[in-house]
């Protein structure tokens, strides 16, 4: 719980300061639904606020593990949401 706090703090000081924010997660080992949840609330958020954050990579390992696991993407990497481009997409994709 303490290091999603202090992702959330380091997150939000970020999102204040620039206009736009690229987040690396390639080297997660453990991810659970409570980054998922922080980074699509940090983004919409964002972008409330004309800013944008983005990842720099699309999502893989860890990241992509468990958003298979929450139902967030298929199996065949395609996403029922708005986020598919979000998660597949990395900054050097954009």
């Amino acid at each position: 719980m303490r290091t999603i706090e202090a992702i959330h703090a380091r997150l939000s000081r970020l999102i204040e300061e620039k206009p736009a924010v690229e987040i690396d997660c390639s080297a997660a080992t453990e991810v659970d639904l409570s980054l998922i949840q922080l980074l699509l609330a940090a983004r919409k958020g964002a972008n409330a606020s004309g800013k944008t954050l983005i990842l720099s990579r699309p999502a893989s390992g860890a990241l992509r593990d468990a958003l298979m696991r929450s139902g967030l993407l298929t199996a065949a990497g395609g996403s029922e949401r708005d986020e598919h481009n979000f998660w597949l997409t990395g900054a050097t994709d954009q």
